[in-house]
């Protein structure tokens, strides 16, 4: 299968055309039955349009070649996970996440961000806008990873530098995806809690 399709694929994905995006798969994979990043995706895919089972027997499929797959181990795990959330509280998380609210900017504590170092395509595939996301401070930097803890790129490291301050002084914050494709990911910052000793500093400011 030629790199278009590869390209197809993650560009369905990054539409949300998941239908679409199970055919492409579905094509590369009849090619190469041991592709596992194609077949991640369609496992990915199943799973957006409801076919949980599906999408469990796929990810199986991809530990069978690489027992050690984190991204199919991970999800391996968020299935079994799903199946003991209570339907209210999923409704409950999906009404949150379709919020209006959700990117309202606010002058000092909100800011987009372009993340650096990315993950590979195949995960940005995988990751969808409106998804939370959670900074990781490291020594100079912030990493940014998903809720399975997969990483997904970082901050640039001034606006790291400074967020990594504000933190230990106990301010707190929120982050989602804004926007993504295979070569630029978006996150939306939001502080949530300001520390008594931040209290007159923003977390943010304009350009």
């Amino acid at each position: 299968m030629s790199q278009n399709s590869e390209e197809l694929a993650i560009r369905a994905a990054i539409n949300q055309n998941w239908e679409k995006a199970i055919e492409i798969n579905k094509k590369i994979i009849k090619e190469n039955k041991k592709n596992i990043v194609a077949l991640n995706r369609l496992a990915h895919a199943y799973y957006q349009t409801g076919e949980a089972k599906k999408a469990d027997e796929t990810y199986k499929q991809v530990l069978e070649i690489d027992n050690s797959n984190p991204i199919a181990n991970k999800n391996i795990k968020r299935l079994n996970k799903a199946k003991r959330i209570k339907p209210n509280n999923k409704k409950k998380s999906i009404n949150f996440y379709n919020s209006g609210s959700m990117f309202l900017e606010e002058p000092g504590k909100t800011k987009l961000v372009s993340l650096v170092r990315l993950a590979q395509p195949s995960i940005l595939a995988q990751t969808n806008p409106a998804q939370p996301v959670i900074l990781e401070p490291k020594k100079r930097t912030i990493s940014i990873i998903d809720e399975n803890e997969t990483y997904l790129g970082t901050i640039p490291e001034d606006l790291s530098i400074k967020l990594i301050k504000f933190i230990k002084g106990g301010n707190q914050y929120q982050a989602f995806v804004k926007n993504v494709d295979h070569q630029k990911l978006e996150i939306f910052i939001k502080e949530t809690n300001r520390g008594k000793k931040f209290t007159n500093d923003p977390s943010f400011t304009s350009r």
